[in-house]
């Protein structure tokens, strides 16, 4: 996750580049992905697999090969590149794909399958085998890891705005090693932030379990004097075991600076698992302007908040008596000028 930063022109440059690139990236149970000019179509999908990403159960110690199929649906020949990358959770839940300099780790040292770039031609397909093979001392649970398909070499965009683009495509490879279930959640610390010049509430989160999640939570925020500022129900797409993200809810409106707390309860009740914290302190500085994050709830929470050590309608009023009496004033003056006795 990014630090704060301010959004001037340069800020909804970066913006609109994030959203366009995001929506580039297809995870899990992808479609073929392709530019928005249409220049780059790739395919990515495992062979001799029931569904649209591989989901297999092995013991320790088990190895097994497998095979993927690799694409150019596009209209020109295209470098591409493949390769094995770490799984992560991304903001509210959901499938993330580690970029191609990231360290590998975790089940991804489990895969066979070397980093490669494949010239293909126009309409192209060719196969390519893997191997999994589970470490003989590792315990039962979910484990994950994925394949990634790219253009090797940036797509240079035309327009006022021109982007780089690589085009991604991600299919996961989930592990399944049989045993004990042990479904578990962690709450941590809450963070605040402004986007758009309305405040983002985030509270940290852990699966310390061996097993994938499907979360609703229920957030509420309350003010220093215990007083209901706001409340949202977050529904939660898959978190991964042994992964950390953030639950994250925007505002209607920009909090007053002070102290809050957050309850924040999280249920899968699939798993039979619950976890609640019922004061998660949350310091709200003077607002900073920050760019927008990926996985945002879509919508708005309303906000009601109370007086401050300086009401915003009072401070409205003694605006608006100000305005008011230097207009007068300046009128006034105004007459007077008029009045006077030319010499």
């Amino acid at each position: 996750m990014t630090g704060d930063r301010r959004i001037g022109r340069p800020g909804a440059t970066r913006l609109l580049a994030g959203a366009l690139l995001s929506a580039l990236v297809s995870v899990v149970a992808p479609a073929p992905a392709f530019a928005a000019d249409g220049q780059v179509k790739l395919a990515l999908s495992p062979i001799d697999q029931p569904g649209s990403y591989f989901d297999l159960t092995m013991r320790p110690g088990e190895t097994r090969d497998l095979e993927v199929r690799i694409g150019n649906d596009g209209a020109e020949a295209l470098a591409i590149r493949t390769y094995a990358a770490d799984v992560y959770t991304i903001i509210n839940g959901g499938f993330g794909a580690r970029l191609r300099d990231e360290p590998m780790t975790g089940a991804t040292q489990w895969l066979d399958y070397t980093t490669r770039v494949i010239d293909l031609r126009a309409g192209q397909n060719v196969n390519r085998s893997l191997t999994v093979a589970v470490p003989s001392n590792v315990g039962p649970g979910e484990y994950i890891s994925s394949i990634v398909l790219e253009n090797d070499q940036p797509i240079r965009g035309a327009g006022a705005v021109a982007l780089d683009q690589i085009v991604r495509q991600a299919i996961a490879v989930v592990i399944t090693v049989p045993g004990d279930r042990a479904p578990d959640i962690a709450i941590g610390g809450a963070t605040h932030k402004v986007v758009a010049g309305k405040s983002t509430i985030a509270v940290a989160v852990q699966n310390t379990g061996n097993v994938r999640l499907t979360l609703l939570g229920d957030l509420t925020l309350f003010d220093a004097s215990g007083a209901e500022v706001s409340r949202a129900m977050i529904p939660m797409d898959t978190f991964y075991a042994e992964s950390a993200t953030l639950v994250e809810v925007p505002l209607a409106a920009l909090l007053l600076p002070g102290r809050y707390s957050i309850r924040l309860t999280l249920d899968d009740a699939v798993q039979g698992v619950t976890a609640t914290e019922l004061a998660i302190v949350l310091i709200v500085d003077a607002p900073e302007a920050a760019a927008a994050g990926e996985g945002l709830v879509p919508g708005l929470t309303e906000v009601t908040q109370g007086s401050g050590d300086t009401p915003f309608a009072l401070i409205a009023l003694v605006a608006v008596l100000l305005a008011g009496i230097i207009i007068v004033a300046g009128i006034g003056r105004t007459v007077l000028l008029r009045r006077r006795p030319r010499a």
